[in-house]
């Protein structure tokens, strides 16, 4: 039967489904990834592993000031002037709670929350927006691509295959010392073992196997039909 998923293995899950979303938004002089499509693949993999998010604010902890800015500019007759700015700060701590709904079991993730805005309530949505798409990205490690999501997906299979054949070239070069030290004593199987070794790779070319998988199939299978048979 198989086993149950606990939350920490539910989150990898969700992780492996919003690895990367691609930045389309753009304002202020930069692009930056929209909160609706970060939320988009989090809340699919929520829904399809029964997970939930909380978020609360740490009762006592929110704080709301004024912030006055000063900045010197200069007029179109290039006379100086002082020009002020004001905003209302919020700040709080927070708590991301992660919930598996099927059994209670919870995460607790301490964060922070803040905000500027012309008006309280404002500053305080745009801090929870803002702060829940940080949440989300630094949680899931999820990069946030200026280019193509699928070339991003791309590079990282290309990472992915590169670090499975170093190991497989690794488990094959410990084969190959085997093999050798093997028909060293014992030429008179070269043809058994060649026709071994075609079963798991084309004209018995073991050099040629980039998966590590198979590799550890090669040199386990070699060990039992050939070493430990000859020990015994």
């Amino acid at each position: 039967m198989e086993s149950k998923m606990n939350l920490y293995q539910k989150l990898a899950k969700i992780r492996a489904l919003s690895d990367v979303a691609q930045k389309t938004k753009k304002g202020y002089g930069y692009t930056y990834t929209d909160i609706t499509m970060i939320l988009a693949n989090v809340t699919a993999g929520m829904k399809k592993y029964g997970v939930s998010l909380i978020p609360s604010i740490v009762p006592q902890s929110a704080k709301v000031f004024q912030n006055v800015t000063e900045n010197t500019k200069v007029d179109k007759t290039g006379k100086s002037y002082d020009s002020k700015s004001t905003e209302m700060v919020f700040c709080a701590d927070m708590v991301y709670r992660w919930i598996d709904d099927e059994t209670g079991e919870y995460i607790d993730v301490p964060w922070f929350v803040t905000g500027a805005q012309s008006d309280p309530a404002q500053a305080l949505g745009t801090g929870v927006t803002y702060t829940m798409r940080q949440f989300l990205t630094a949680y899931f490690q999820i990069a946030q691509s200026d280019q193509d999501v699928d070339a991003y997906r791309s590079r990282q299979k290309e990472a992915e295959v590169s670090e499975e054949r170093a190991i497989a070239e690794e488990i094959i070069s410990s084969f190959d010392e085997v093999l050798k030290n093997y028909l060293a004593d014992h030429p008179e199987d070269n043809d058994k073992v060649k026709k071994f070794i075609a079963r798991f790779a084309k004209n018995s070319n073991y050099f040629a196997i980039k998966e590590p998988k198979l590799a550890a199939k090669l040199l386990e299978d070699f060990n039992n039909t050939f070493i430990t048979k000859e020990g015994e």
